[in-house]
């Protein structure tokens, strides 16, 4: 038999209940809202379609005499959902509301805490922990909040109608024109229907999509409102009822008129752009149903500018900085490169008529990528450097349009269309030729002497290599074949891809070893100076100078010998890497202030520098070339010999084009002697210097050796030049293997070890070298400047002579 619960037990569960009175109140009610949703859910559901149907009009485009049989019968089902309602619908009793307040806790504490406990109710460990366990209950009980409504209709309304017609209600509220006793009476007829029809009118209006903004309401703002709209907005009317409607309207121009009623469609519609400001109004009769003063918000013109004009950037590209602003954003970009056919120089391969009338170049300008378009800054960047217009005189044109249709644009001339420029005198004139071949086919025959005469028995160095030239008088030999026939479009433009590939292998030079990018690279820089080059491209052969410069020096280093350092023949002049830096920057500054006859004087003696820089011996009888092993004698010696077989294979490639000598026996006689040489690296491998790199040199030989009988110079000319790679390879081997040897026990060197860096400074003093090379005085820089801007200053003055200003304006151009 379970104890009896005690008065204190009790009197804790009175206190709990008062103290959650009003919650459970709360409770009650909820439970009351979830019976009566679940019993009238139905009604409620009838009532909103009816309340949708009277607020849109439907009813009005019933037959005449149905809207009163329509609103009898819905009452008639109203009253029986109401009476089915009332049957199911009762109310909460205390107990289910403590119960539903009980379930919204975990652990049910209301209903734990009437229990009592079962067994062992005296004894003083288990009295102790039940009443633990009461005030964890009676503190989680205290914690109960009432729940919100849930009748879970979902089983009832397996359809959706409820929410239906909750999508309904919602609808009429918003976008329902307004209602009241005379739309009643209105719809069910009788001697209401005297007083006057029942009308409404809707209104919006809708800016441009370009503008971005949102569509405006009119029909909720007062009559009379002033309001504010983008000029080109869209306002729509819709007038309901049966009234007399009219409309008045200012704003577009053009008197707009509702449309003519229909039959079965008493809804009139009027739609009209907005472009001055002026009055909107809309009658029944004599009624004002709605007015507004409209606004008109101008769309300003796009502006844009240019105002850095045409420029090249590094890589040849045309380039030009624009500027543009709208009020609502640009919505697309041009630019229009016309070529000026007038201006041309008509001499030389220009002088024929074109072969086609000059078109126009097109293209869009950038946009960046963001959704904000009213205020634009980008760089446009295109390469016409393969163009037949190329380097002459266009004009461009820019232009920006906005979301309306307006544009702005801005002129441009130039007397030569930004392109790569060709510093190389032999690369020029191939690209020259190129550009007279597609201006007319009456250059053919010229293009073909032209180019025979600049390859013809070419000096030392004028090409890269053979192959470039092989290519070119390839090319010509084809190009002569091919005119006997007539050149077609095909064979015309393959032609001219040729020649460009040809003119960048020359321009480029054999970029094999950093001595000779260290050379292309002063090259280029004189040739630019000389050409007038922009700061842009001087920039960038500058960059292209400070890279050769250090991996020339890099190689040099890793090449010495310990006790060797860098010095200029017959000089003891050396120089720190901090002056060799001041002087590039210098070559740069004077090239970009105009003084280009000092930075070429300044380039020539970094050049000679470079030039005469050797390896020599520090040591006992200083001065004297460190001879080597017998060894690296041996294979200096082989591939001295080596360099001088290629270049008369060279030769006889040369000639053998020109059509000039006896190949075969010459190759017969380049054969013997190659062969030699084979069996010369063939002796060496058996002494014992051999390696992979000079195993594939007699490789390399042998096959030299096989060409040169057949009279094939070009294929001999690439295996020697892959020879003598590999017998340098194996010199620098054996020289890694003699370091190798020299290293004691301990792991350290014990040769005395190089005593000066690849710039001539002694380790670890951090002192400037004795014979600095000269440097242009800095103020002799600053007066140049300071005078280049009194000249410029003086040429725009309007009020000084036409004779003074022409003279200060041709000293402009020199510099």
């Amino acid at each position: 038999m379970a104890p009896r619960t005690t008065f204190t037990e009790a009197n804790r569960r009175r206190k709990l209940l008062a103290f959650l009175r009003g919650r459970i109140t709360l409770t009650t009610l909820s439970l009351g809202a979830e019976n009566a949703l679940r019993a009238f859910w139905p009604l409620l559901t009838l009532f909103g379609f009816a309340y949708g149907a009277v607020a849109f009009g439907t009813l009005d485009v019933l037959p005449a005499g149905w809207p009163p049989f329509v609103m009898v019968a819905a009452g008639v089902v109203s009253l029986g959902l109401a009476y089915v309602g009332v049957r199911r619908f009762s109310w909460p009793r205390r107990d289910q509301a403590l119960e539903k307040l009980d379930e919204s806790l975990e652990n049910r504490p209301i209903a734990s805490l009437q229990d009592s406990p079962a067994i062992n109710a005296k004894d003083p460990f288990a009295r102790a922990l039940w009443e633990a366990h009461i005030e964890d209950m009676e503190r989680q009980a205290r914690a109960a909040r009432a729940p919100l409504p849930a009748p879970n209709l979902a089983g009832q309304d397996r359809v959706g109608l409820r929410l239906l017609a909750l999508t309904v209600v919602i609808a009429a509220l918003l976008f329902a024109p307004k209602i009241g006793v005379e739309t009643l009476q209105a719809t069910i007829g009788g001697e209401a229907m005297a007083t006057g029809p029942s009308v409404a009118i809707e209104a919006w209006a809708t800016p441009p999509a370009y503008t971005g903004k949102p569509a405006i309401y009119l029909t909720e703002l007062a009559n009379g409102a002033r309001v504010e709209m983008p000029i080109g907005s869209e306002i729509t009317l819709r007038t309901y009822g049966d009234g007399e409607f009219s409309l008045t309207e200012g704003v577009s121009g053009e008197a707009a008129m509702l449309t003519s009623p229909e039959e079965n469609a008493p809804a009139r519609d009027g739609r009209f752009a907005v472009l001055l400001n002026g009055a909107v109004e809309v009658f029944d009769g004599q009624k004002t149903l709605g007015k507004w003063q409209i606004s008109v918000i101008a769309d300003a013109p796009p502006t844009l500018d240019a105002p850095d004009g045409i420029s090249k950037s590094r890589e040849g590209e045309l380039s030009i900085e624009y500027a543009a602003t709208d009020d609502y954003g640009i919505v697309s970009t041009r630019y229009i490169i016309h070529p000026e056919l007038a201006q041309v120089n008509r001499a030389f391969g220009l002088a024929p008529d074109p072969v086609a009338l000059p078109t126009d170049f097109t293209g869009e300008l950038p946009l960046p990528f963001t959704q904000d378009l009213s205020d634009i800054k980008e760089t446009l960047l295109a390469d016409y450097s393969k163009e037949m217009w190329a380097h002459l005189p266009v004009s461009i044109t820019l232009e920006v349009t906005d979301g309306a249709g307006q544009t702005a644009t801005v002129e441009l001339e130039t007397d030569a269309l930004p392109a790569l420029s060709f510093f190389d005198q032999l690369a020029g004139a191939v690209v020259e030729q190129r550009r007279d071949m597609m201006w007319s086919p009456e250059n053919d025959v010229r293009i073909s002497q032209v180019l025979r005469a600049i390859s013809y028995k070419p000096a030392d160095g004028l090409f890269p290599n053979a192959s470039t030239y092989l290519l070119l008088r390839s090319a010509i030999r084809r190009m002569g074949y091919q005119m006997e026939d007539g050149l077609s479009e095909a064979e015309r433009t393959d032609f001219q891809e040729l020649l460009w590939q040809i003119a960048l292998q020359i321009e480029n030079g054999d970029l094999s070893g950093a001595e000779a990018r260290l050379k292309r690279a002063q090259e280029r820089l004189s040739q630019a100076l000389e050409n007038g080059a922009t700061n842009e491209e001087i920039a960038g052969l500058m960059d292209e100078l400070r890279d050769a410069t250090d991996d020339y020096m890099d190689e040099l280093a890793q090449n010495m010998e310990p006790g060797e350092q860098q010095q200029a023949q017959g000089e003891t002049r050396t120089m720190t890497s901090d002056q060799l830096q001041e002087m590039l920057d210098r070559i740069q500054e004077l090239s970009e202030n105009g003084q280009t006859e000092e930075a070429q004087q300044l380039l020539e003696e970094l050049q000679s520098f470079m030039d005469n820089m050797e390896m020599t011996h520090q040591g006992e009888g200083g001065g004297q070339q460190r001879p080597g092993t017998p060894e690296q004698q041996q294979m200096q010696d082989g591939l001295q010999e080596q360099q001088e077989l290629s270049d008369e294979a060279f030769q006889q490639l040369q000639e053998q084009f020109d059509e000039q000598g006896e190949g075969n026996e010459e190759g017969q006689s380049l054969a013997e002697r190659q062969e030699q040489l084979r069996e010369f690296v063939e002796q060496m491998q058996e002494d014992g210097a051999g390696g992979e790199a000079l195993d594939e040199a007699e490789r390399n030989m042998g096959a030299a050796r096989d060409r040169l009988e057949e009279g094939d110079f070009s294929g001999a000319f690439d295996e020697q030049a892959q020879a003598m790679e590999n017998m340098r390879q194996t010199l620098r081997d054996m020289e890694n293997r003699e370091q190798a040897g020299q290293t004691g026990a301990d792991g350290e060197v014990t040769a005395e070890r190089d005593q000066y860096d690849p710039l001539g400074r002694p380790i670890g003093n951090k002192g400037r070298a004795d014979g600095d090379t000269a440097v242009p005085d800095q103020n002799a820089s600053d007066r140049a400047r300071e005078l280049l801007d009194e000249i410029r200053r003086r040429s725009g003055d309007a009020k000084r002579p036409a004779e003074e200003l022409d003279y200060l304006n041709r000293l402009l151009d020199r510099f």
